[in-house]
């Protein structure tokens, strides 16, 4: 079984990639948004109201929903200076190590953002501007990137024990490990080719 194949690791690209773009729109209207009360409030003095908090809803319901694309794109930041000098066994070990830490860590973050929607909801809470938005409505969506962000991370580590049981090193690293230098430098290569203008022309003439 190839990693491509995996239909759980299909299943989680697919809900992360769409996340990703529908949280890249929300980014872009709201900061359209910010942009058009900055500029009415400049020159005729009257603004939109409540663009700023609009945004930092958006805020912070993107970046949780940011995360596990992050996640299964292997682009969390991490200290590589020994890690490069191991064995891939010991390699995969670290990996699987590092992620189960990291399951742990969102596991009490999402239980206290269950926690904060719980107490919005009992209270009926709003928010204190002219507004009024019920905060169930933002801190759901908040929450939800978080359940989402957790199971990646579960069903990550047992992809990534599945693959080392059926003895399929190299996959395991490829689903858990960090890039490696030549893997980003084709990434690259293959992300500029696509960006060229004549392969641009290329594609639209196809459709």
């Amino acid at each position: 079984m190839e990693l491509q194949t995996l239909a759980p690791k299909r299943m989680l690209d697919k809900v992360a990639g769409a996340g990703a773009w529908i949280g890249g729109a929300c980014l872009l209207v709201s900061s359209m948004l910010i942009v058009i009360d900055l500029v009415m409030r400049k020159w005729i003095g009257w603004s939109i109201g409540g663009s700023d908090e609009i945004a930092g809803y958006v805020l912070a319901i993107v970046s949780a929903w940011a995360f596990p694309i992050t996640l299964l794109r292997r682009s969390h930041i991490r200290v590589d200076v020994i890690y490069t000098h191991l064995s891939r066994r010991a390699r995969i070990g670290l990996d699987l190590f590092a992620l189960v830490c990291m399951g742990v860590f969102v596991a009490v973050l999402t239980y206290h953002a269950w926690q904060v929607l719980a107490d919005s909801i009992s209270f009926n809470a709003v928010s204190n501007t002219p507004l009024q938005v019920p905060q169930w409505i933002p801190q759901s969506l908040w929450f939800a990137g978080y359940v989402f962000f957790l199971v990646t991370i579960v069903v990550l580590i047992a992809c990534a024990i599945y693959l080392i049981i059926k003895q399929r090193p190299r996959e395991v690293s490829a689903l858990i490990g960090i890039n490696s230098v030549e893997e980003e430098i084709n990434e690259e290569l293959v992300l500029e080719k696509d960006l060229s203008p004549t392969n641009q022309a290329l594609a639209a003439a196809e459709k």
